[in-house]
């Protein structure tokens, strides 16, 4: 006779809810794992993890995701009770490569005058989306976009504030510029993905947190050569983290400048700073003030054929010439539009809140370029200064192709010889000309906007159940 025992173990249920240290939003798809263990579980949209069957006794649980620091805890699991954790923080990994905010990226986005051709790369560079990082990082230089589609169609905001400019719905990244450590906090959303904020946009959503009580305190100073549009940078940034008295604060303050950047005759100056003001009422009321000044200065440099660069090598610049012994450029780009915004932050009760915001806007965007009138285009790049005008060319009106004629050839030659001598804008010819003219036969005039805009919306949050939320606001804006 055989006689064969069993005991059954009693479990217990372990679950916790997993949130953003800085937004105090749920994090969907966080791993959480039992150490020694092959037990594994996921938070849902709602950030919550449930273990349904843990063994009593000491155990320990590491929960974490990429790009944020992991935590473990340790924990004495009693038979047949329900554990909760409670609220898990996860903070964000500052000391990963997250390529959040590259200033170089952002400054080529500014190359492109009508920024038709504009990259989405300050749109996406912080995204943690595989292909989105790739886009933005690897490809935008190359002019590639997402869904072949302009930056137009995402939208950009600032403390649930609308970025975009009016006329062109395009965002001015510059008026932001320098101030990567001011602007890390950022929230995305991918495509046509819901925001909390807005509808968006086909492209996407980019919020940016300035709010003062949700940066980590401390001062942060940095120096660094680039050799792309500026050669050097300096930045300091302070944050104090909130107070007893419910006060936090940040200032940051960063410049930018090259005597000649990586394309000849670019010269580059900018100066950006930063300062945002918190005062926490209570646990329901706190009011954040923010305001940004980014002044950017900047010589363009010119768009050129592969001709030009085989002839003149891939620094050249047909925008500059010599004027009293100094390189000067015929198309500088000023910037200078200050921000200042105010935000209200009322948790109405566990599952409201409402966000009320006010901001204006004020400032000029200057493109100088010259202008010509009876006269031929000062630009050494025209094509008609180049040998492919006469290697091109064809009878009219039999379109017989003639560019290999000894005449053309010959005039090919001299058009190369005559480039290479004169390369750049002759200035001192351009004054010669108008003065012996008697008018002006060639103008350096600016493209100026200048605005005033004021801008007021609000935002309701509501969790109407468990799986419902409800998202409603109302904006308000005046150019």
């Amino acid at each position: 006779m055989h006689v064969v025992c069993s005991w059954a173990q009693q479990t217990s249920l372990v679950k916790g809810t997993v949130v953003d240290s800085k937004t105090q939003k749920p994090m969907r798809n966080v791993a959480a794992k039992l150490q020694g263990t092959n037990q594994t579980a996921t938070t849902n949209a709602e950030g919550v993890f449930v273990f349904e069957t843990v063994a009593p006794g000491n155990q320990s649980i590491v929960v974490g995701t990429q790009g944020f620091v992991s935590q473990t805890f340790s924990l004495e699991v009693t038979a047949g009770e329900t554990l909760d954790l409670g609220v898990v923080s996860l903070d964000e990994d500052i000391t990963a490569e997250q390529q959040l905010s590259l200033i170089t990226l952002t400054e080529n986005d500014l190359g492109d005058d009508n920024g038709g051709s504009e990259s989405t790369a300050g749109l996406l560079q912080a995204s943690r989306d595989v292909f989105m990082q790739a886009a933005a990082f690897d490809l935008s230089q190359a002019r590639f976009r997402v869904r072949g589609l302009d930056n137009e169609y995402g939208k950009t905001m600032i403390n649930g504030v609308p970025m975009d400019k009016l006329y062109d719905g395009r965002p001015q990244w510059s008026n932001w510029g320098g101030l990567n450590d001011a602007m890390r906090n950022q929230e995305f959303t991918i495509g046509s993905a819901p925001s909390d904020y807005t509808f968006g946009g086909i492209l996407g959503t980019q919020e940016i947190n300035t709010r003062a009580s949700i940066f980590r305190p401390g001062s942060r100073l940095s120096f660094s050569g680039a050799n792309t549009n500026y050669s050097w940078r300096a930045m300091a940034t302070h944050a104090s983290g909130m107070n007893a008295d419910g006060f936090a604060y940040v200032i940051s303050a960063s410049r930018r400048w090259a005597q000649e950047g990586h394309w000849d005759g670019t010269d580059y100056s900018a100066n950006s700073f930063f300062v945002s003001l918190e005062k926490k009422f209570n646990d329901n009321h706190s009011i954040n003030f923010t305001g940004i000044y980014a002044q950017n200065s900047r010589g363009k440099n010119s768009p050129n054929t592969e001709e030009v660069i085989d002839l003149a090598g891939e620094n050249y610049n047909s925008y500059w010439g010599y004027q009293n012994g100094k390189k000067r450029n015929s198309r500088d780009k000023d910037v200078e539009e200050p921000i200042f915004m105010l935000n209200h932050y009322w948790k109405i009760n566990e599952k409201n809140s409402l966000n009320t915001n006010v901001a204006y806007q004020f400032g000029s965007i200057g493109n100088s370029r010259l202008d010509f009138n009876f006269t031929r285009n000062p630009d050494p790049t025209y094509y008609r200064n180049l040998p492919s005008y006469y290697t091109t060319m064809h009878e009219f009106p039999s379109g017989v192709y003639t560019g290999n004629s000894v005449e053309n050839q010959a005039f090919a030659g001299l058009a190369r010889q005559q480039f290479l001598a004169n390369r750049q804008i002759d200035w001192d010819k351009l004054y010669r000309d108008n003065v012996e003219n008697g008018e002006s036969l060639a103008i350096l005039y600016e493209d100026r906007t200048d605005d005033k805009l004021f801008t007021a919306n609000t935002i309701l949050t509501s969790q109407l159940s468990d799986n419902i939320y409800l998202n409603a606001g109302a904006t308000y804006r005046k150019l």
